[in-house]
């Protein structure tokens, strides 16, 4: 079988669609064939979409923006639709969503987006996954599957890959992190201010609206 792993992230490099795509390869046998794409601009070439259009199952990560689905991967998603739907080639779609916020349910609208277009292309809808705290997955890519800010991961992913490899549907599944909310914040407030401080801003600064 054919999997296309397509990494909707606009960061070409260490995206934590990146990190998720990763640890999805080490959970599928190597019996079948994993071609990556990295969609980072708003536009696709001929032959990116002919070798997408090749592929049985397609696995999109993407980061949840505004709510929705980044900008240059909607340019690309309306591309990509008009190509699919004139291949005859059978394809089920299966996406992971990850967000900054804490709960993973928060990606259900972009996931809904992602189904929306599925069907408009005419493809099999499999499963979408919502995780919270994307970041944190990020900085701990070297961390393995099962383990600190990956320990939640595990067995929904198990269950998101079981599905992909029997081209099934699912319902979709949403992840948490698995610490406490308030340490996400806490976190992300220290972060933000020595963010502020290396651009020579005060904290207070950081509160003045434009």
């Amino acid at each position: 079988m054919k999997i296309g792993l397509i990494n909707g992230s606009p960061k070409a490099m260490g995206s934590t669609s990146e990190v998720l795509l990763d640890e999805l390869k080490a959970l599928i046998p190597p019996d079948h064939d994993l071609v990556s794409f990295g969609i980072h601009h708003a536009m696709l070439g001929v032959n990116q979409l002919e070798d997408i259009a090749s592929c049985d199952v397609l696995v999109f990560a993407l980061p949840m923006y505004m709510g929705g689905i980044p900008s240059h991967l909607l340019h690309c998603l309306i591309q990509l639709e008009k190509s699919l739907t004139e291949s005859p080639h059978d394809i089920t779609v299966y996406v992971i969503v990850n967000n900054g916020h804490y709960e993973g349910i928060q990606n259900e609208t972009t996931i809904a987006m992602m189904k929306n277009w599925t069907h408009r292309a005419h493809l099999k809808w499999g499963q979408g996954i919502g995780i919270g705290s994307g970041v944190m997955i990020a900085m701990a890519k070297d961390v393995a599957l099962g383990h600190g800010s990956k320990k939640n991961l595990a067995h929904p992913y198990s269950t998101f890959v079981n599905n992909l490899l029997d081209r099934e549907s699912g319902d979709n599944l949403y992840v948490n992190p698995t610490y406490p909310r308030f340490a996400l914040i806490q976190g992300a407030n220290h972060d933000w201010t020595k963010q502020g401080k290396a651009h020579g801003l005060r904290k207070k600064d950081l509160t003045i609206a434009p």
